[in-house]
């Protein structure tokens, strides 16, 4: 696992290399986690760059809204691969790491954990202008204990 988290950042950091040669993009989710127990609606802020023709790197951050006394965090560094189907939309596939945070408070008494994990899943982008894509994502977070689905939409905004 050690040496499988450490060419992942290998990659993941050898992409800032490279960042004259690729488009950048900036933006926002809105997120619905859905572990078997429960379901919670969070936000999140993202950054992608494609860093060789139709090879993207994502890093993002989410906050899932306390419900039931739980709220979760997650960050994750994902790879998604576009096929662009057309001008009008492409499609993707991802994987990726992640680390996924939970925070309960019951009648005054609180736990926090976190673990690592990997993310699974696909999505679709469809460009709105030369600047502006919207996004929706489905994946599938594998962490001991917390793994779920999460849907997503976004937006996001070419640097």
């Amino acid at each position: 696992m050690k040496k499988f988290l450490m060419i992942a950042c290998m990659v993941l950091f050898s992409t800032s290399m490279f960042a004259q040669q690729g488009a950048m993009y900036v933006g926002g989710n809105l997120n619905y986690g859905m572990h078997s127990d429960y379901k919670n609606i969070g936000v999140g802020v993202k950054a992608q760059y494609e860093f060789i023709q139709n090879l993207r790197a994502e890093a993002s951050a989410n906050y899932f809204f306390k419900k039931d006394y739980c709220s979760m965090w997650d960050i994750n560094a994902n790879l998604h691969y576009l096929f662009r189907v057309s001008d009008k939309f492409a499609i993707y596939p991802l994987a990726g790491l992640t680390v996924l945070g939970t925070d309960v408070d019951v009648l005054g008494v609180s736990a926090s954990d976190s673990d690592f994990g990997f993310n699974v899943g696909g999505g679709i982008e469809f460009p709105i202008t030369d600047a502006i894509k919207i996004n929706a994502e489905a994946k599938y977070q594998i962490v001991d204990d917390w793994d779920r689905p999460v849907l997503s939409v976004g937006i996001a905004f070419a640097l």
